[in-house]
């Protein structure tokens, strides 16, 4: 699977989605008040798809550690920023929440994109409590964004894993992992050629290594693809026109 690919899968995912919302809003409105088992089954449909859509899609703005999308935490880790005009969500890291954040420290804020903010704010208000198990009045609703749909618990690294590879799978019939996006996002950038170093760089803090790493563990280009732009180069300062 290539980065293109995997963009086209979160599209594929998203239409889905939303062919199961018209569905379910041509069916059922706005569906207040008590629910019967079958609408609850079709709410918990869409949250779990939603849920899928949006994780993908996170991976997508933000190439991190699938840690850093299951344990996202509302108004701690996960915050909604600025106004509604042009509010977006942040992921904000201390050095406790991810793997070398003793070597970096507290991380900057890093935001999704804008055009995701209207579809967040549908996910958590009207279809993540459809996830959420215990809901008297005392108990206290979870923190966690992202939620197992059988036990209300947050994702593990194995729901994750399973949700990436089986959705690139179902759309694309390639295999894929959480952790091959990070790989796939750097070859990609790396193999367009476009971007500079200060670019590459500022993108290795953002995933939260050193250059050194994206260079030694995450390019997966081959020797062949690594030493075309040398090949490029090379044919152009010695390319001439002939005499006439």
């Amino acid at each position: 699977l290539d980065w293109h690919e995997y963009l086209d899968v979160i599209q594929l995912l998203k239409a889905d989605l939303f062919r199961m919302i018209e569905g379910y809003e041509s069916k059922h409105g706005g569906s207040g008040g008590n629910l019967d088992d079958v609408v609850e089954k079709k709410r918990k449909a869409i949250a779990v798809s939603y849920q899928h859509y949006l994780l993908l899609s996170f991976f997508a703005c933000i190439p991190d550690r699938q840690r850093t999308f299951r344990e996202l935490e509302l108004d701690r880790s996960f915050m909604r920023v600025g106004s509604d005009g042009e509010a977006t969500y942040v992921i904000k890291h201390t050095s406790d929440d991810y793997k070398t954040g003793k070597s970096y420290g507290e991380r900057p804020a890093l935001p999704l994109g804008p055009s995701l903010t209207p579809e967040i704010d549908d996910f958590i208000s009207r279809w993540r409590p459809a996830l959420i198990q215990n809901k008297g009045e005392d108990s206290q609703p979870p923190s966690f964004l992202f939620l197992q749909p059988k036990t209300g618990k947050p994702l593990t690294s194995n729901s994750v894993y399973q949700i990436v590879s089986r959705n690139c799978y179902k759309y694309k019939q390639k295999k894929t992992n959480p952790h091959l996006l990070r790989d796939m996002i750097v070859t990609h950038v790396r193999q367009n050629g476009d971007a500079s170093e200060k670019e590459l760089e500022a993108l290795a803090l953002f995933m939260g290594h050193s250059i050194q790493m994206q260079r030694e563990s995450y390019d997966r280009r081959t020797l062949e693809q690594k030493v075309t732009p040398a090949v490029k180069l090379m044919q152009d300062m010695n390319s001439f026109e002939n005499p006439q």
